[in-house]
C-alpha cells in the first residue's frame, strides 16, 4: 500500500487518506514529495523546476 508525504506531512498512509492536504506548507521554493511503494529497498529521485503560470493556469481546470 502506498505512502505520500508532501513536505514532510503524511497526506496518504497505506493506500488512505492521512493528514488533510491542507495542511501541507508549501509557500516554499522547495516542495518534496516522498513516494513509498511500499515494496522493496530501492530509491529513486527525480528533481524537476518550477511550471510557467501560463502552464498551470491552462491545466488548472482539470484539478479536482
Amino acid at each position: 500500500q502506498l505512502d505520500v508525504a508532501m513536505n514532510g506531512v503524511a497526506v496518504c498512509a497505506q493506500g488512505a487518506a492521512a493528514a488533510d492536504r491542507s495542511t501541507v506548507d508549501l509557500s516554499g521554493r522547495r516542495v518534496v514529495i516522498a513516494v513509498d511503494l511500499n515494496s522493496g529497498r530501492e530509491t529513486a529521485t527525480v528533481w524537476t523546476n518550477d511550471l510557467s503560470v501560463g502552464y498551470v493556469r491552462e491545466n488548472s481546470a482539470y484539478a479536482s
